[in-house]
């Protein structure tokens, strides 16, 4: 782990850190990463994640525009 020194404080990166998903309601969610238990496409309107802790969170976000910010890798199904 390499440290980040943001507005003068060092933080470690780390893959478990919060990241903001807009959520529907205005504003947003602050989720630990490894909280995300899985998500689907909410029609047209953004995605649906659903985290191990039981909650669900409704977001603008699509599926893969979170695919990308957590660096999920997209299968190659022939």
């Amino acid at each position: 782990m390499t440290p980040t020194n943001r507005k003068g404080l060092v933080m470690e990166d780390h893959n478990d850190n919060f990241i903001l998903i807009p959520a529907k309601s205005g504003g947003g969610a602050l989720v630990r990463r490894s909280q995300i238990a899985g998500g689907r496409a909410n029609g047209g309107e953004g995605a649906i994640l659903y985290l191990a802790s039981g909650p669900s969170v409704y977001t603008t976000a699509t599926i893969p525009q979170l695919a990308e910010y957590l660096g999920a890798r997209k299968a190659e199904i022939a």
